[in-house]
């Protein structure tokens, strides 16, 4: 999946545990976002990579989908993350949110032909059917950005959501093709 595509997930992934207790926090959703990136620190022209101070040394060592791209390295890169965001913020919530966006990586590339290895102890290999960069993924960026602004809308306004569904859903089909109308332009 494209880096944007991932974030998208994190996002979503996040708001889902806003619903069962997690703090609603912009900090929050943007270490969701970070964690999303994270696993494809192991792509040399990956975003967050090309964006990362140092990012271009994972590269060199591992493999695309290695070993970045298991629960073990979910939990140790958000321990070392987690750890530094706990220093700075006295909360263990932007930690959790790292890991929840990690992992909604992780199911993303589940869903592409591809696939993941969840665990470097496990040869359970999963494997979807979409292709990154192609209008499969773009269906897939359509569907979750759509459900992301609508669940956004109902965690910050939930009676005048409901009141005014139709509208709402109009707002959010608008905001989605606003958001990723020029991504959806570059997939094949």
């Amino acid at each position: 999946m494209m880096w944007y595509t991932h974030v998208v997930f994190g996002v979503l992934f996040y708001l889902i545990a806003v619903l069962f207790g997690a703090p609603m926090s912009f900090l929050d959703i943007g270490m969701a976002a970070f964690g999303a990136l994270m696993p494809d620190i192991d792509h040399p022209k990956s975003y967050i990579s090309t964006k990362l101070p140092g990012g271009s040394v994972m590269p060199r060592f591992v493999e695309h989908r290695g070993p970045t791209h298991t629960i073990e390295a979910g939990i140790l890169i958000t321990a070392l993350v987690g750890g530094m965001a706990y220093w700075i913020t006295n909360s263990y919530w932007p930690a959790v949110a790292f890991f929840i966006g990690y992992i909604s990586h992780l199911f993303a590339d589940t869903l592409t032909v591809s696939g993941i290895k969840w665990s470097h102890f496990s040869n359970f290999h999963p494997r979807g059917k979409i292709k990154t960069g192609t209008r499969g993924e773009g269906l897939v960026l359509i569907l979750v950005t759509f459900t992301t602004v609508m669940l956004f809308a109902y965690i910050v306004m939930p009676e005048e959501t409901s009141k005014n569904l139709g509208w709402v859903m109009l707002i959010a089909l608008m905001a989605t093709f606003a958001i990723i109308g020029k991504k959806l332009k570059r997939l094949k």
